[in-house]
């Protein structure tokens, strides 16, 4: 049976003379040198912390290019900002941002067809943008691109999970929450295009943690960290503190399989302990 094998790295944060998290992207390289999976999915989050550092942005997409398969790019918010209207960070996505992750990485969402399946990546962080015409150039894009493949299974990827404990909350009030998940408005429009258009599993990194469940037919999986867990052991999370990366195999009817790798060979680096001797 045709099957096409694809890994989603997430949350790589790396920085140009910056050795912390390296040592984990070298030992993914390594595995994919042995298993050599058809494509990577780079899910966002390639750079340390922040998105106008030009030489973190060259010094990552080096990094990346020495994987040896395919690659496809979606941004994160430490790349281009976070959102306009529902982001943290004190930078925020604009064109000048948004210009610099295309001129380094090439795109930032992507629509292919393997194995029988559809696979299509967007950019999380133009959600909530106030009105930016790259937003509504997005969600035309979206629309036609699930309408392109029609009959396919269709496995979505996108940085930021779509929500944290169900499809109907009000966008949180708690920025650090707020910044974790899609704004509501943003979620409802994609969840309807999903469940319209054959969306089988939506996959996201950004909370560095791990998380599988299914929900009205399609399977979330929130893709943790290579580089790193973050948060400490008492802050509040929806799932597991581990490194690691996402085994996927798609089959051409219409079945997949997935597995969480590295947590047993990754280095497991507590970020928050590095915050607090640095003082950040």
């Amino acid at each position: 049976m045709q099957e096409f094998r694809l890994i989603q790295v997430a949350d790589l944060h790396l920085g140009a003379g910056q050795e912390h998290h390296l040592d984990n992207w070298r030992k993914v390289l390594a595995w994919v040198a042995r298993e050599q999976p058809a494509l990577a999915v780079v899910n966002g989050d390639l750079v340390m912390s922040d998105p106008d550092s030009e030489t973190d942005h060259a010094f990552a997409r080096a990094e990346v290019d020495r994987i040896g398969i395919p690659c496809r790019f979606l941004p994160g918010n430490h790349d281009i900002g976070d959102n306009v209207l529902f982001g943290k960070m004190a930078k925020r996505v604009n064109a000048e941002r948004m210009a610099r992750f295309l001129r380094h990485y090439g795109e930032d969402r992507w629509s292919f067809s393997a194995a029988g399946w559809g696979f299509v990546g967007f950019n999380a962080q133009l959600f909530g943008s106030g009105g930016l015409a790259a937003e509504a150039e997005q969600w035309a894009w979206i629309e036609h691109s699930l309408a392109a493949l029609a009959c396919k299974p269709v496995a979505l990827f996108t940085h930021k999970p779509l929500f944290l404990d169900h499809p109907g909350e009000a966008d949180h009030e708690d920025l650090s929450l707020r910044q974790s998940c899609l704004d509501a408005a943003s979620r409802a429009r994609l969840l309807g295009l999903a469940h319209a258009h054959g969306v089988r599993l939506i996959s996201s990194g950004h909370k560095h943690q791990t998380r599988t469940f299914s929900l009205e037919g399609i399977y979330h999986f929130w893709c943790p960290s290579t580089a790193c867990v973050n948060g400490a052991p008492s802050a509040l999370h929806w799932g597991m503190r581990e490194v690691g990366f996402i085994d996927y195999r798609f089959r051409a009817d219409g079945s997949f399989e997935h597995r969480i790798v590295g947590a047993d060979f990754l280095f497991r680096h507590e970020n928050y302990i590095r915050k607090l001797v640095n003082g950040e």
